[in-house]
């Protein structure tokens, strides 16, 4: 095995904590839209998914690369340099900001939205 593979198949397992962060959200959100959750749930739900897809996809584009890589064999710089390389890392990137607009739109108006109480 290259030590490259190994080095991917290492860095794996530096994803799983956030992976598992997110799948919990995931699956507090779901609980909270089935029981009659509001838009702001539901955007909980979209933001904790796009937060769980954007370094799971990372991952799997940079391990389909990297056999790419080596199967060609160009250099790890000149794959970087790909323009290929550079669309994924905008739309990985672009998931990212996305679910993070989300988290912080659901959090922000579920705060806003307490009424303040009679005196």
């Amino acid at each position: 095995m290259d030590t490259s593979l190994q080095t991917f198949d290492i860095s794996i397992f530096r994803y799983v904590p956030e992976l598992l962060a997110w799948a919990v959200g995931i699956v507090l959100a779901v609980i909270m839209v089935q029981r009659g959750g509001t838009r702001l749930e539901k955007l909980l739900l979209a933001g904790c998914s796009l937060m769980f897809i954007a370094p799971l996809s990372g991952l799997l584009v940079n391990g389909w690369l990297t056999r790419a890589r080596i199967e060609q064999g160009i250099s790890y710089i000149e794959m970087m340099q790909s323009p290929l390389w550079i669309v994924f890392s905008i739309i990985i990137a672009l998931l990212s900001l996305a679910g993070l607009v989300c988290l912080v739109w659901a959090f922000l108006a579920k705060f806003r939205a307490k009424k303040p109480e009679a005196v």
